[in-house]
């Protein structure tokens, strides 16, 4: 029999503890569950995306076809989960429901409210039904969410990121797997960038892999062209600087740009990064984001925002766009071109706010 969730505004005491003790009292029942409740989490996107993928896997092993499996991706239908939870399995033995990056953990007045649905409509699903949530970052200790999936009887699986000389254990076991024998220099290059991002070294191992299939070793020199390295972190604070207080965002951005370690294309990037960041917070509906935003991050964007407006982030980013595909193309030089935007960039955010930026 089909259990139903409690709605948002049930009677009933409030908060995170109320939460939990409401749930509580159905771990008992939901120990008895056939299919597992599982709930990944994790600061490295990339590695918690593999792992519940490999989860994901295992749960569908089995399966005759497709039409056991649904996923959500940031979905705020809870209605439509809760139905999706509640489905026998068809010619199956059970059914596999993935919720991937819940964006009721996005903060907000209504943050509290939707997790304690979110919650009951776990303990409301079919006992038929595998539960998969994805998190694709760190939930503290105290998550509410951590909390009651446990109390649920789920399993919690943090998936740590490595680091020191656990990044290195890893990269090169990477490395091993691929089949890339490479220099102690060229290794640390892919240290640099494992620190950055792991998504971002397996693309560049997946680079080098296919450089490597024309039957030569790969080269110290070779391996500097080839692998893009991370830019540093200070790029980024800079440009962020550059959206709201450009006055004196100039001078630290010269500083940053006089590095040799420093080419034109980082900064390319690092400024599309920040402004596609801008346009997607500007208006979620038409580009809603792959993952929750945190609090923090939210309220930085709002103040960038405030200072650049939809209409210029939009204009800028295709600016950058046509500067980089002029500078591959040989038609200007990288280093003037990327000088002149950010002066134009500068003069823009300094004059006269956009009044209406959502």
């Amino acid at each position: 029999m089909r259990r139903r969730a409690l709605p948002c505004n049930a009677d009933g005491p409030r908060g995170p503890r109320a939460t939990l003790e409401r749930y509580q009292s159905r771990s008992r029942h939901t120990l008895g569950m056939l299919e597992p409740l599982l709930l990944i989490h994790g600061a490295d996107p990339y590695l918690v995306a593999k792992a519940a993928q490999e989860a994901r896997s295992a749960l569908c092993q089995d399966l005759i076809s497709d039409l056991g499996l649904e996923e959500f991706k940031a979905s705020a239908d809870l209605d439509a989960i809760e139905r999706s939870l509640a489905t026998p399995p068809f010619l199956a033995i059970r059914r596999v429901v993935m919720i991937w990056d819940p964006p009721q953990l996005g903060g907000g007045k209504r943050s509290p409210r939707e997790i304690d649905r979110l919650l009951a409509t776990l303990a409301s699903r079919a006992e038929t039904t595998a539960t998969c949530l994805v998190v694709r970052s760190q939930l503290p200790a105290t998550s509410v969410l951590l909390k009651g999936v446990r109390s649920l009887g789920g399993e919690v699986r943090p998936i740590p990121r490595p680091t020191g000389r656990d990044l290195r254990v890893y990269v090169e076991r990477r490395l091993q797997a691929r089949g890339l024998p490479l220099s102690a220099a060229t290794v640390r290059l892919l240290l640099e960038v494992a620190a950055h991002d792991l998504g971002w070294l397996e693309m560049e191992l997946e680079k080098l892999e296919l450089y490597q299939q024309q039957g030569q070793p790969i080269s110290d020199e070779e391996a500097v062209l080839l692998v893009t390295p991370a830019p540093p972190p200070q790029l980024y604070r800079v440009t962020d600087a550059l959206f709201e207080s450009p006055a004196t965002a100039g001078p630290k951005l010269q500083a940053v740009l006089s590095r040799p370690d420093i080419q034109p294309p980082m900064v390319v990037g690092a400024l599309a990064r920040t402004l596609r960041d801008l346009i997607v917070y500007s208006d979620p509906q038409a580009n809603p984001p792959a993952k929750p935003v945190p609090p923090w991050l939210q309220e930085r964007l709002a103040r960038q925002l405030k200072q650049v407006g939809r209409e210029r982030a939009r204009r800028w980013l295709v600016e950058l766009a046509d500067l980089d595909w002029a500078t591959r193309a040989g038609l200007v030089d990288a280093s003037s071109g990327l000088e002149a935007i950010l002066a134009r960039i500068a003069v823009e955010s300094q004059g006269s706010r956009p009044v209406r930026t959502r």
